[in-house]
């Protein structure tokens, strides 16, 4: 959950566009609270045209936000800087850095348009252990599609690959590791649909 909120304070800070006290609130959510229900409750708040009518932020959640935020500045992942006689929080490179890489690490949806085809597709990957995210994410997405799973890594089936999913497999740096062959004569393959 840690790892949720100090996203959500980064990208914050680096964008810059929301108030503080939509930054505030996040900590007043349960803990165990979902990113995409901080989410919502974030977007219902921004559509209230009152704020003054917003719950007041209680001294624990002040203090709790006050350590956390010391935290980041422990960390080097933000720092203060002082303008105009006003402190405002600016992401370090470092933050950018992790902020990056937590961009980096978020998959795509593993739904896309099942296309049925007359040639036969086998999909074989091997993608290392380090990368395990990626690879439930790939038998998720042939699943999806309509392939039949042969072996753990080896998958057939009667199914356009989209471009789309080529492309997803390109961005999430898994392509290089991926093997698709298109069978005219299928041997014993014949009774997969």
């Amino acid at each position: 959950m840690k790892g949720i909120y100090r996203f959500k304070i980064l990208e914050f800070i680096k964008d810059s566009a929301q108030l503080a006290d939509d930054l505030l609130s996040v900590f007043m959510l349960p803990y165990g609270t979902s990113y995409s229900r901080i989410e919502a409750f974030l977007g219902e708040r921004r559509n209230l045209e009152d704020r003054e009518e917003i719950v007041k932020i209680s001294r624990k959640m002040r203090r709790r936000f006050s350590d956390f935020l010391y935290r980041l500045k422990r960390d080097g992942l933000v720092r203060e800087i002082e303008k105009d006689g006003k402190y405002f929080v600016k992401i370090t490179l470092k933050g950018a850095e992790i902020l990056e890489k937590r961009y980096l690490n978020i998959l795509p949806a593993s739904k896309y348009e099942n296309i049925g085809d007359k040639t036969l597709k086998i999909v074989i990957f091997d993608i290392p252990e380090s990368e395990k995210r990626k690879r439930e994410w790939l038998r998720c997405a042939l699943k999806n599609l309509g392939f039949e799973m042969l072996q753990k890594s080896v998958w057939a089936g009667k199914i356009k690959l989209p471009e789309e999913f080529i492309k997803d497999l390109n961005t999430i740096n898994i392509l290089s590791c991926v093997e698709i062959f298109t069978i005219s004569k299928t041997g014993s393959l014949r009774n997969i649909k």
